[in-house]
């Protein structure tokens, strides 16, 4: 495992709570069953855990986890042969492949998004920031910024613009 986090647990945690909604679900996508993709996602991170000593965070952590995920919901589909349920295992195994490519796309599209939001300015970021983090309605950052609420929609367009440009940018790079 390469991971500059000194403490694994700690380490683990991080990843697995911000994958958590991911994994769930897809899991939930596979069992159609809230309980059991709850249950199946207690196992999936006991099973990861065993072996996060194989992990290298090179790779999408997300994309690790599907594919545990996958061979959890397997296991929870053969146990219940007699409820009927709307996917074959062949279908199980395209939408894991799938699930696992969307997951590295969307790291590396959020890679060159926080880069990218680096390269804002100091307000623009702070709007940001007010906007989505705080979720502040447009009515306040227009008070508090002393502008008027069609300045501040006019900002927000042109910041999500410079944005998407860089985005799609970045990960038309060769070295991405």
């Amino acid at each position: 495992m390469r991971n500059s986090t000194p403490d694994p647990q700690l380490a683990f945690t991080r990843q697995f709570v911000a994958a958590q909604p991911a994994l769930h679900g897809f899991l939930m996508s596979l069992v159609h069953d809230t309980h059991a993709a709850d249950d199946l996602l207690q196992d999936l991170a006991e099973r990861m855990w065993r072996k996060f000593g194989e992990y290298d965070d090179r790779r999408s952590f997300v994309a690790w986890g599907i594919g545990f995920a996958r061979l959890l919901a397997m296991e929870w589909r053969r146990r219940q042969q007699r409820l009927p349920l709307p996917l074959d295992e062949e279908t199980v195994d395209l939408l894991a492949s799938e699930a696992a490519d969307r997951c590295v796309h969307h790291d590396d599209r959020l890679d060159a998004l926080r880069d990218c939001i680096t390269r804002l300015t100091d307000r623009q970021r702070a709007v940001l920031r007010m906007r989505y983090q705080e979720e502040c309605p447009v009515k306040t950052i227009a008070r508090q910024s002393n502008r008027t609420q069609m300045a501040v929609y006019k900002m927000l367009k042109h910041i999500h613009l410079t944005l998407l440009d860089c985005i799609s940018e970045t990960l038309a790079r060769p070295s991405r």
